[in-house]
């Protein structure tokens, strides 16, 4: 069962890299503006989750089997499940634990950076369209009906869908 165990916790490493890989190219797409590509990478980005929250099932599930096998009571976590292990398997576990540690600080660090892009790209355009509302506009104010003057408001109306 440890094996086995084992096993899974390598298939969540191969499929964190993969979640990398796609943060990177997601990147690429807000860069180049490739809202195709972008969407291509949302989709395969969603289909990573699913897999990986059916990878955690398996992996607590085995978890729950090794402590009843092993008649543990209480939390299970890679310490105490290296003191019950041989050499061999403590070694790539230990090796496992670490390239996931290290997939997870490249991720977090990708998709801020990936945030940031996003938020640079809105300001970008909100800019944009205020510059385009103003193209129009006089230069000095508008009278109104009792000889004041009046503030003139160019709206523009944007359609988010997407």
């Amino acid at each position: 069962m440890i094996d086995k165990l084992i096993e899974i916790i390598g298939r969540e490493a191969i499929l964190f890299e993969s979640f990398f890989e796609l943060l990177e190219k997601q990147q690429r797409m807000l860069v180049e503006n490739n809202l195709d590509g972008l969407n291509q990478v949302t989709a395969e980005q969603h289909e990573k989750l699913i897999e990986s929250q059916l990878l955690n099932q398996q992996r607590l599930d085995a978890v729950e089997q090794i402590k009843k096998d092993k008649n543990i009571e209480g939390d299970l976590n890679i310490t105490r499940l290296l003191t019950l292990i041989d050499q061999q398997q403590a070694d790539r576990l230990e090796q496992l634990q670490n390239v996931i540690l290290g997939l997870t600080n490249k991720i977090s660090e990708t998709r801020n950076q990936n945030a940031i892009l996003l938020n640079r790209s809105r300001e970008y355009i909100s800019k944009t369209m205020d510059m385009l509302s103003r193209i129009n506009a006089p230069k000095s104010p508008t009278y109104g009906k009792s000889g004041q003057n009046q503030e003139q408001c160019n709206n523009i109306a944007i359609d988010r869908r997407i």
